[in-house]
């Protein structure tokens, strides 16, 4: 089911909104057909009605149970992507003051290290999803070399108090970058998005098949909760979509990082 969501990442939105509207209105004429084939022109009687109203009063309740749930699930993922950008932001930040208490020259050389670092991260944030990917593997690049300066500059202190000061900054520079890429590269399970829609498909045909001969102004009404039910599901798939979706994750703080930075030591 892993390649059910990446297939559903990778198709324009826009698109999917149709082919969902278009889906649930077929699965309701043919929910309608199924109940002509079985009751025929006769129709149903009142207490066959009542049932219908009934299970379809519970179909309803469940699909905005689910609904709600994956809803929640989405915008969940994205507070937490929307707060790591401030968390980063703020490590890098804390890590750059730290580093210029070092002698010269490693205090200039870690200080601008982690400033063209927090540029990248910053392009990062701001570029598409095809984009994303050189800017991912850049920065796994500056981290190395990030890492690799901040060893040989801490070695010979590496017993001071400076030393226990500016290490753990380094490794939660170095750790923060990889877990917000990997909240990003996250999605919702393809198993909660194939039941979800699957569910919807079979509303939308129990629909037809309980309102089959029903007035016009019914038909419409209908088709007006299936634009509502693609709407909410191309919003759940838009909030869990950082990368290639219209919902964007904020990166003011961290394009406020990089305008404040401090001139680097001589």
């Amino acid at each position: 089911m892993n390649g059910f969501a990446a297939f559903l990442d990778r198709q324009p939105l826009w698109l999917f909104m149709l082919a969902l509207f278009l889906a649930l209105i077929a699965a309701r004429e043919l929910g309608g057909w199924i109940n002509r084939r079985i009751i025929g022109p006769k129709g149903a009687q009142e207490d066959e009605e009542g049932a219908k109203g009934l299970i379809l009063s519970g179909l309803l309740g469940l699909l905005a149970l689910l609904i709600g749930f994956t809803f929640s699930l989405s915008l969940n993922r994205f507070d937490v992507r929307r707060a790591i950008v401030v968390e980063e932001a703020n490590t890098i930040g804390t890590a750059e003051m730290r580093v210029r208490l070092l002698a010269a020259p490693d205090n200039a050389q870690l200080a601008r290290m982690l400033q063209d670092y927090a540029r990248t991260r910053l392009a990062y944030g701001m570029s598409d999803a095809a984009a994303k990917l050189p800017y991912a593997a850049r920065s796994a690049a500056q981290r190395s070399q990030l890492q690799s300066a901040a060893i040989a500059a801490l070695t010979p202190e590496a017993r001071t108090p400076l030393a226990s000061l500016v290490t753990p900054s380094i490794n939660s520079v170095l750790d923060i970058g990889v877990e917000r890429e990997a909240l990003n590269a996250a999605r919702i399970p393809g198993i909660i998005l194939f039941v979800l829609i699957l569910y919807n498909l079979l509303t939308a045909a129990m629909l037809g098949y309980a309102l089959t001969g029903a007035r016009p102004r019914q038909r419409l009404a209908t088709i007006m909760l299936f634009a509502l039910l693609t709407l909410a599901i191309a919003l759940i798939l838009d909030l869990d979509r950082p990368q290639r979706g219209t919902i964007r994750v904020d990166q003011t703080p961290m394009k406020q990082l990089v305008e404040g930075f401090a001139p680097l030591p001589d």
